[in-house]
């Protein structure tokens, strides 16, 4: 590694708030907000967790993207709302279950007691499945008056995405990752099962509602894949840089579970590489669509950004 001296640069994690203009993300967070009603007759440690989770809504990255491609192909605002709530309470559900003493046993979501802790297990897990069933309602009331061929096409690319060779698969393999042999596989795996299939809905699924292109909807796919699989090796090397695992100590979270981190297993060179690699290939395929879709242009400089911040943080420590 060559050593260069350091930069000042927005954070990334500001960026990301922002891949829609005000207005539209007003809409998004007032859908995320009122999507999923809670009426009074809930009983009230369900409705505490569930309103909970919907004041705390996130960056709502995935709904703005999935917005604004859906519109940028001209889906009516109205369905594309509905499609990008859905999408995101997905991701959400996803979230509480992942936090889970059985899965990672985390106390913090958001800067607050994640809804376990705060309501209790039960609680959080019927609230994650309301979300879940919101959001295959949403997305059946978009999809209903698709043509037929596109209406299965969509539906068979959701039971991918959640089901047992998409999320579902993606975390059992996460929960039972194996140490003992060569990781690189499994940890792709992973990351194509957790991270990429939450994405391909977001992207692939968006393009295939709003009937683009075949082969903006075959783009959209690799896409879904390069970008995927970058966030979870940025977020495997943020976890490693974190942890003072250099240092001689074992307090990341990967480490303390077991869990599978790029980063580890296949080093800082070839981690670098393989970002620098996956973000060209978004970079062109990106270029290769025959729309420009602002909010996507803005998601892969947050992407450029952060991988340029961790080097830059890989790079002092490899100095210091």
């Amino acid at each position: 590694m060559t050593c260069v001296p350091s930069s000042s640069r927005a954070k990334a994690s500001e960026a990301a708030d922002d891949l829609l203009e005000p207005a539209d993300l007003e809409k998004i967070r007032r859908g995320f907000e009122e999507l999923l009603p809670v009426g009074s007759e809930v009983e009230r440690h369900l409705a505490g967790a569930t309103s909970d989770i919907l004041r705390h809504a996130g960056s709502l990255a995935r709904a703005q993207l999935a917005f604004a491609l859906a519109r940028a192909y001209g889906l009516a605002d109205e369905p594309a709302v509905q499609l990008a709530i859905g999408v995101e309470y997905f991701h959400t559900a996803s979230l509480v279950f992942d936090d889970l003493p059985a899965m990672d046993d985390a106390h913090e979501r958001r800067g607050r007691p994640c809804p376990h802790l705060a309501f209790g297990e039960s609680s959080a897990i019927l609230a994650a499945l309301a979300f879940v069933h919101r959001g295959y309602g949403l997305l059946w009331d978009v999809l209903g008056p698709l043509p037929s061929v596109v209406r299965q096409q969509a539906i068979q690319l959701v039971d991918e995405c959640l089901g047992l060779q998409g999320v579902l698969g993606g975390q059992a393999l996460d929960l039972q990752f194996d140490r003992t042999v060569d990781g690189s596989d499994q940890i792709v795996r992973v990351a194509r099962g957790k991270t990429v299939s939450l994405i391909r809905l977001t992207l692939t699924l968006t393009a295939r509602v709003a009937e683009a292109s075949t082969l903006d909807v075959e783009r959209f796919e690799r896409l879904s894949d390069s970008w995927g699989l970058a966030y979870q090796i940025l977020d495997d090397a943020r976890d490693r840089l974190l942890s003072g695992r250099e240092a001689g100590k074992s307090t990341a979270r990967d480490d303390a579970l077991g869990r599978p981190n790029f980063s580890i297993e296949n080093g800082w060179d070839s981690t670098l590489a393989e970002l620098d690699t996956l973000l060209e290939t978004s970079r062109r395929e990106i270029a290769g669509l025959s729309r420009s879709v602002d909010a996507v242009d803005r998601l892969q400089s947050v992407l450029e950004t952060e991988t340029a911040e961790v080097r830059e943080r890989i790079l002092l420590r490899h100095c210091a």
